[in-house]
């Protein structure tokens, strides 16, 4: 079986092992975006919070969203729709929802993590290491919490992986297709989320910039850009007709319209010096991408020592990335949301941590199977707490927390919720193990019931067969079918475990593998 396959194969296993179900509301408001779309139906209903929409053509109103998740979701939400005519004891919309959940979610980020391996190997590492780099990735950096909660960010990534791989093949093979491919891809980030024409910019900057390295003709350069522009611009137009159709403006989008529909209600989004939102991202004990991906700065450390023993693509490829998460957090340093609201870590720059970390992590693993001695065990415990702090962000809600937070009347800023989820974790083990444990909290006669029927709901482990048999209590259609979901999901659970201690410990030799690279000169 080849090494793709058999990542394919791990990715697809463990993300579904911990798929939820569970959208989120700003996903949610996305599917509903695609719903009305094939019924023919009005996205914006009489009951519907109208500071989600703004007025377009004609005077109807819209989600202000951009359309490409939804795009994406369209085809697995008819599917959810006929589904519910078998299985009619499940609510309508709680199918869809399961239904888009597998249907798009999971094979989007199963597609990631081959991404990921397809741009390893074109970096020129071995097809083992790129294998252990692509789990590791998945599985110990925050790719899996995104995996669980589908925000825009690992379509997004998706996208931008391709981009930067494409790139590089065509530099690489010279073969036209790859350069199309590489601005293709790219032009759907921008739908998906319109702050990705960072993305636009550091890929074609990444592709110009191994040109040039790979060829002095400055004429071939120019020929290769013209080639990535031809594969950009199809979809870059679509998604200004799309937003001509819906706000009547080639130039105008959703998110601007919303800003605007703001202004009148005083409600000023950079309210914040830029210092906080930068140093909050760093830093800050909720959101820090240092604390939430604990690979990233020994991957860095790593990095700076093995520089100069770096290809010049590598090289290229982490300056433009550095550039990417440095604009990223330019941007959005002075937003009242620069922490991304109730998102797991810093949800608006997690994605380039991700794109940073691909080579990053590769060579940490490289030099993991090179190393002896202590350096060894060191960075065996710095993969093994990165691995452990993914599985706790995805073992419960993400939103639990937050919820915690707001039965406080401290008004201080986020406290340090991996440590929070930690003890969310021992409480459902002992209630009794802290007062802060939701058991302990709902008994409270200050806390509104509405608080407390929130906070229960997300009291619970966030897999997608402990959410269902939360929701069929009194529902006897669904309960029957409790246990079966249990029983594949034990069964999917112990096969990912067991092809991915297959994969990467019983047919890697470690000590051969670490003589044969130990002095290698160049990665």
């Amino acid at each position: 079986m080849k090494t793709a396959v058999k990542i394919a194969l791990i990715a697809l296993l463990w993300i579904s092992v911990i798929t939820s179900g569970v959208l989120g509301v700003d996903t949610e408001l996305r599917l509903q975006m695609a719903h009305a779309w094939w019924t023919g139906t009005e996205e914006v209903s009489t009951d519907m919070d109208l500071s989600f929409s703004v007025p377009g053509r004609g005077g109807e109103r819209y989600i202000f969203y951009e359309v490409g998740q939804s795009l994406l979701m369209l085809p697995s939400d008819w599917l959810g729709t006929q589904l519910h005519q078998w299985f009619p004891a499940i609510d309508s919309r709680e199918l869809r929802l399961i239904v888009v959940s597998i249907a798009t979610f999971i094979p989007l980020n199963v597609a990631a993590v081959v991404a990921c391996f397809w741009l390893l190997r074109l970096f020129n590492f071995e097809k083992r290491i790129a294998g252990l780099a692509s789990i590791v990735w998945l599985l110990g950096t925050t790719f899996l919490p995104y995996a669980q909660m589908p925000f825009q960010n690992n379509q997004v990534l998706l996208f931008a992986i391709i981009g930067y791989a494409a790139a590089l093949a065509f530099v690489r093979s010279r073969q036209l297709r790859f350069a199309v491919l590489s601005g293709l891809a790219i032009s759907t980030a921008p739908l998906i989320r319109l702050t990705s024409i960072i993305h636009v910019l550091t890929v074609l900057l990444f592709f110009v910039g191994c040109m040039a390295y790979q060829s002095r003709d400055k004429l071939k350069v120019i020929r290769s850009v013209g080639l990535w522009i031809v594969g950009f611009l199809p979809l870059a137009l679509l998604g200004r007709a799309i937003d001509y159709i819906r706000y009547g403006g080639f130039w105008v989008s959703g998110q601007s319209l919303h800003s605007q529909q703001q202004a009148p209600n005083s409600i000023n989004y950079f309210v914040n010096p830029p210092h906080v939102g930068i140093l909050g991202v760093l830093f800050s004990p909720a959101k820090s991408i240092f604390i939430y991906d604990p690979l990233l700065l020994p991957c860095l450390v790593l990095g700076i020592v093995l520089w100069k023993r770096l290809s010049p693509f590598i090289q290229w490829y982490l300056v433009t990335g550095l550039l990417n998460l440095s604009l990223h957090m330019v941007i959005t340093s002075r937003l009242a949301f620069w922490h991304g609201d109730a998102a797991w870590a810093a949800r608006y720059h997690v994605t380039s941590v991700h794109l940073l970390l691909i080579p990053l992590v590769a060579l940490f693993v490289q030099h993991l199977l090179s190393t002896r001695g202590i350096t060894t065990w060191l960075m065996r415990g710095i993969l093994t707490l990165a691995i452990l702090v993914q599985f706790a962000s995805v073992a419960m809600p993400i939103t639990l927390e937050v919820a915690q937070e707001q039965t406080s009347s401290s008004g201080s800023s986020p406290p340090f919720r991996l440590g929070t989820r930690l003890t969310n974790m021992a409480c459902l083990i002992n209630s009794s193990f802290s007062t802060q444990c939701v058991e302990n909290l709902i008994v409270s006669p200050e806390l509104e019931d509405s608080k407390k029927a929130e906070l229960k709901d997300l009291n619970r482990i966030n897999f997608l067969p402990f959410v269902i048999a939360q929701k069929s209590v009194g529902r006897s259609g669904i309960a029957k079918i409790v246990p079966i979901l249990f029983a594949v999901w034990g069964a999917i659970l112990a096969l990912a475990i067991w092809l991915t201690v297959k994969f990467c410990f019983v047919l890697t030799d470690f000590a051969s593998y670490g003589k044969k690279h130990r002095d290698r000169a160049q990665f």
